[in-house]
């Protein structure tokens, strides 16, 4: 189903596509890595509240929601919507013309996709117990930026982490509580999400050297994390 999305991400103005149960699941999406799992769950739930309380769920053909920036197309069709996110130049005669031929393909496969809304990013350097997250504990190569949030009282993690720990205790967060069990030291500290990171980062608390004296952490210790 991946690939029938994907073509129709090829029409010009196209951002992305996903396909929506009638129920609020996002059964299969093809969109940037910018744009996650939860985020589509949100905008799930919110195209059910529009096409529901504008009264037209179980005639709708095609919405068209415009915005400054963009648009939201929602197409229906069997048990399913399928929802594209489209710059403002979008021809939509010509991209009615991929839909047609992209619903049929996505009917006869629709039936064997499962809901993918609800999976948490998987990163290495966790565990968990007892329904706790446990990271390990990072330096910022760079020593002055380490040093610079340190001195706002932040802690970092990447964009990627940040998704993690979201989906594990299914809830947003600004704050994260770290606590060394074996020092028994902890803490609650604003966190900042930083999109650039290297990879290596992915899975860990970045901390800089006032909250890894508090906290009486070295690099590569494992704290437990809690949202704050």
């Amino acid at each position: 189903m991946k690939e029938i999305l994907q073509h129709v991400n090829s029409v010009d103005g196209v951002i992305g596509s996903a396909v929506f149960s009638k129920t609020g699941d996002v059964l299969i999406h093809a969109f940037p890595a910018l744009i996650d799992a939860a985020s589509l769950k949100r905008a799930a739930s919110l195209t059910l509240e529009c096409s529901h309380g504008l009264q037209i769920s179980q005639t709708l053909d095609l919405l068209d929601l415009r915005y400054s920036d963009g648009r939201i197309l929602v197409k229906s069709f069997s048990g399913a919507l399928l929802f594209l996110l489209c710059a403002n130049s979008i021809n939509l005669q010509v991209l009615s013309i991929t839909l047609n031929l992209a619903i049929k393909k996505l009917e006869a496969k629709l039936s064997n996709v499962s809901p993918v809304a609800e999976q948490p990013t998987t990163v290495e350097n966790t565990d968990s117990k007892d329904g706790l997250l446990r990271m390990s504990i990072s330096h910022l190569a760079n020593k002055q930026a380490s040093a610079s949030f340190d001195s706002l009282g932040m802690i970092a993690v990447s964009q990627i982490t940040s998704q993690y720990i979201a989906d594990f205790y299914k809830t947003p967060f600004k704050k994260l509580t770290l606590t060394n069990i074996s020092a028994g030291t902890s803490g609650t500290f604003p966190v900042m999400v930083m999109k650039d990171m290297d990879k290596q980062y992915d899975g860990t608390v970045v901390v800089g050297p006032g909250i890894e004296k508090k906290l009486k952490v070295s690099e590569a210790d494992k704290v437990e994390v809690t949202i704050g």
